[in-house]
C-alpha cells in the first residue's frame, strides 16, 4: 500500500504547463488541446450510443462499469498531467459520467457543482475545496446545439450563482471540438445552453483531493480489478488509500 503513495505532493512541471497552470488558477478553466486521438473519439462514440440504447436514460453514473472501452480515460495522461500540475500528486476520481442532451433541451440553470461556500477569511492552512471537472465533448458545440456556458474567475466569488439563467456581461460559451477536453473548477458558475439543433455528447471525469470523500464508491467489477490490479496510479484514483 505504501507505494500507492506519492513520494512528493507536487510533481515537476515545465514551463509551459506553469502557463496552464496560471491561466487555470485565475479564471477557472483549461481547454485541453488533443487530449484524445481520432480513434479514441470514435470508440467513446461507439461506446456511449451502445451504453445510453442500453439504458434509455439521458445522464449515466458509475461511466467506469458500463464498457471497458471508457477505462483509459481514469488516468489519460493530457488530461491527468494537468490534473496534478494542479492539485498535487495525491488526486483521486471522484466521480465518472456521461449525459447526452438531445434537442429541444432547455437552458440549465447556473450552478456550482460543491456545497460548500468560498469563505474571505479562507480556509484552515490556505486550503480549498478542490474539486475539478474535465467534460470530454464528442460532438463539435455551437450555439445550435449549446455549448458549455462560464463565467471565468467566478470560482473565485465568495457567493453562489444567481438563481435561473441570467446573462453575465463577461459570460464565456466553450464551443469545444471533439478530441479537446474542457477541464473546470467544480466552483466556477457553469451551465449547458440550450440544445435547438442536434444532441450533444459528454463523457465527464471529474477528480479530486485523494483525502477528499467521493460520490461515487467505484465498487463495481471494472474498478475493483483496476483498484486491485492497476498501476499505483490507478489504485490512488480509485481510492485504494482507504484512510490517511
Amino acid at each position: 500500500m505504501n507505494s500507492v503513495i506519492p513520494r512528493t505532493l507536487n510533481p515537476e512541471i515545465d514551463s509551459d504547463l506553469e502557463r496552464e497552470v496560471a491561466f487555470f488558477l485565475k479564471w477557472g478553466y483549461l481547454v485541453v488541446e488533443d487530449a484524445i486521438t481520432k480513434d479514441q473519439v470514435e470508440q467513446l462514440r461507439a461506446a456511449l450510443d451502445e451504453t445510453f440504447e442500453r439504458k434509455s436514460e439521458m445522464f449515466v453514473h458509475q461511466l467506469l462499469e458500463e464498457d471497458e472501452r471508457f477505462l483509459f480515460l481514469l488516468d489519460n495522461s493530457p488530461v491527468l498531467r494537468r490534473m496534478t500540475a494542479i492539485l498535487g500528486n495525491c488526486v483521486q476520481l471522484h466521480s465518472a459520467t456521461a449525459r447526452i442532451t438531445g434537442k429541444g433541451a432547455e437552458d440549465q440553470d447556473w450552478h456550482r457543482d460543491g456545497p460548500w461556500p468560498m469563505d474571505s477569511a479562507g480556509t484552515p492552512y490556505g486550503s480549498l475545496p478542490a474539486q475539478i471537472n474535465c467534460g470530454y465533448y464528442l460532438d463539435d458545440l455551437s450555439p445550435e446545439n449549446g455549448p458549455i456556458a462560464i463565467v471565468p474567475g467566478s470560482h473565485r466569488a465568495l457567493f453562489g450563482p444567481p438563481a435561473g439563467h441570467p446573462r453575465f456581461p463577461d459570460e464565456l460559451h466553450v464551443m469545444a471540438r471533439p478530441g479537446q477536453a474542457v477541464m473546470f473548477d467544480g466552483w466556477i458558475y457553469h451551465r449547458g445552453v440550450a440544445n435547438n439543433a442536434m444532441r450533444r455528447r459528454v463523457c465527464l471525469m471529474c477528480y479530486q483531493n485523494a483525502w477528499m470523500k467521493s460520490r461515487e464508491s467505484f465498487e463495481g467489477p471494472k474498478a475493483r480489478h483496476l483498484r486491485e490490479h492497476g498501476t499505483d496510479e490507478q489504485k490512488l484514483l480509485l481510492g485504494a488509500v482507504e484512510k490517511w
